[in-house]
């Protein structure tokens, strides 16, 4: 008896065991269910992105706006900035209610001014060509504010109205007729001079020094004449073609010359032939050039440029011909050549020009022993060329700066 009592209460004992067992399973199923059902709900919980807000926001300031709810206004663009950032969309926004209100002052363009025109003229031009698509694939960049659409007609039309009450000279004019109906002359009136003290000129001359004094590739073709002086002038005058080749930065000009003289001389003269030891009678020339000018602009204006100019080279000329049958090689007449004058450019565009210098070289014929005789040229010469620098006209080209133009 004693040994089936014994086994009857380790039997419920077993199933004791069990129960707690099976409950413990039932409760831990219980609170992983629950646990999942509460990550369900915050899957599925909305989150607000600056698309949304963007977008009603737009439509709650046109709301405040047009019921003249200033200080609503206000506090929607704080919330709204803080939201999503200072996009052109809140900073059209803000200058609209600062115009609105006889508020505005220099500050509200203090931070990235340029960009929000920029973007904004970007906005502009895809609108005039009904490039709406092209929002789809840069929705930040535009505010998450859509092409054309409510808040671009609201501000256009607020802007436009608004513009009748500033004089036609000052900076709230300009910001009203850029943001209205002519977003295309902003720059040009800034170079007048008009807004000298205000941030967007100052940001705006920033940004053009940027680029305005990045060196700038100079090359031009030459033709002139070669005009003898002294006893030289027995040679006669003679035409020149050449080329230039360097840089231009700031007023500064560096250029190597090469160039070519050539025609027979007007009159025979003497020369001698050191490798026979006798003199001979020639009216034989061709003649070059080789050396570095530098010049400076002494006065520009747009698209027409004044410099001083000087140089030092290598000049000569061939005098007696050679034979190559019997050996015989030709003589030349070569020395220094130090050069100054006078070059004037007129710009046809900021970067094709047409020119025109004059110069005076010191030379020293006698030098090579050849003949006896010397004088110092004049050339006067023309010529075609250009200067470029593809980053430096491409931005100075936005920025719409009349670079010689």
């Amino acid at each position: 008896m004693a040994t089936f009592v014994s086994s009857l209460n380790k039997k419920d004992s077993v199933i004791m065991k069990s129960v707690k067992s099976l409950l413990f399973i039932l409760l831990l199923l219980i609170s992983v269910r629950g646990l999942t059902q509460d990550f369900d709900r915050y899957m599925v919980k909305k989150q607000l992105d600056c698309p949304d807000i963007s977008l009603n926001s737009a439509a709650l300031f046109e709301k405040y706006y047009t019921e003249n709810k200033i200080d609503s206004a206000k506090t929607l663009l704080t919330y709204w900035q803080n939201r999503c950032g200072l996009r052109e969309p809140v900073q059209r926004a803000k200058l609209l209610l600062a115009l609105q209100e006889n508020s505005f002052q220099d500050s509200i363009l203090a931070e990235n001014v340029l960009f929000h025109l920029f973007n904004f003229k970007n906005r502009t031009d895809l609108i005039r060509g009904e490039a709406y698509h092209t929002y789809d694939d840069n929705r930040a960049y535009f505010g998450y504010i859509p092409l054309g659409r409510e808040f671009d007609l609201f501000t256009k039309k607020s802007f436009n109205k608004l513009k009748e009450k500033f004089e036609s000279n000052s900076i709230e004019y300009l910001l009203c007729e850029f943001y209205g109906d002519n977003c295309d002359t902003i720059f040009s009136k800034i170079q007048t001079g008009a807004y000298p003290n205000s941030i967007l000129t100052k940001e705006y001359y920033k940004e053009v020094n940027k680029f305005i004094n990045l060196p700038e590739l100079h090359m031009s073709f030459i033709t002139g004449i070669w005009i003898p002086t002294g006893k030289a002038a027995k040679l006669g005058l003679h035409p020149e073609l050449g080329y230039q080749m360097g840089i231009k930065r700031k007023k500064m000009n560096y250029d190597i010359i090469m160039s070519f003289k050539f025609g027979k001389a007007a009159n025979s003269y003497i020369a001698f032939r050191k490798e026979s030891g006798e003199y001979e009678e020639t009216n034989h020339f061709f003649g070059g050039h080789i050396g570095l000018d530098i010049g400076r602009d002494i006065y520009s204006n747009r698209n027409r440029e004044l410099q001083l100019v000087g140089g030092i080279a290598f000049d000569g000329f061939d005098a007696l011909k050679g034979d190559v049958d019997k050996n015989i090689k030709s003589v030349s007449v070569s020395s220094y050549n130090f050069n100054i004058g006078v070059a004037y450019r007129y710009y046809i565009t900021s970067s094709l020009y047409l020119g025109l210098r004059a110069k005076y070289n010191i030379v020293d014929y006698t030098k090579s022993g050849v003949i006896d005789f010397t004088g110092n040229p004049i050339t006067i010469q023309f010529s075609i060329g250009g200067v470029n620098n593809l980053l430096k006209h491409d931005n100075l080209k936005i920025l719409k700066y009349k670079l010689r133009r």
